[in-house]
């Protein structure tokens, strides 16, 4: 059975303003738009305009440092945000340790909302090139009223333009 059975949809709000956000304060980002992929014909929550998926490949240390500091910052600003749930890949000892964050219900895990929790390897091993980030609620039909939020641009923004907590810990300890 398909996920989305409602057609190809535009992207939604959220996904637009997230999209916005992203190339603005991610020169990675803004530097190359398909790292940036939304929309598909597939009948997954990406066909209902739902989903993005931000090219970052997480074997590769650069993109792995930038994916880590835009979870990070979607996970700060998500009480604005409102997203369902996020997946990506960290590394342990050169093996793959496949994640989620989840956002809202239905989403959820031993470790409880906005926290790293397991995911199937199966599931993990198609997010170890890119972190996937959705506004479905399982509705095969009809957007939830998450996918419509906006507003959430500037913070996000500034999240995105911190400087990364190992920096921090840097420069508080040399200097």
């Amino acid at each position: 059975m398909a996920e989305w059975n409602g057609g190809v949809m535009p992207e939604c709000p959220a996904i637009k303003e997230l999209k916005d956000a992203l190339r603005s304060a991610v020169p990675l980002l803004s530097a190359n738009p398909n790292k940036l992929g939304t929309v598909r014909n597939d009948s997954s929550r990406h066909t209902a305009g739902l989903a993005m998926d931000i090219m970052l490949d997480s074997r590769d240390p650069v993109e792995k440092s930038v994916a880590d500091s835009i979870i990070t910052a979607v996970i700060n600003v998500h009480h604005s945000m409102k997203w369902y749930d996020l997946i990506y890949t960290d590394w342990e000892n050169g093996k793959p340790v496949y994640f989620h964050v989840p956002g809202l219900p239905p989403f959820g895990g031993p470790k409880g909302m906005l926290k790293k929790n397991p995911t199937s390897a199966k599931l993990g091993k198609q997010h170890e090139n890119h972190i996937h980030i959705d506004w479905f609620n399982l509705n095969a039909e009809k957007w939830p009223p998450q996918a419509s939020t906006t507003g959430f641009k500037t913070a996000l923004i500034g999240e995105l333009q911190k400087p990364p907590q190992w920096l921090v810990d840097f420069m508080t300890l040399n200097f």
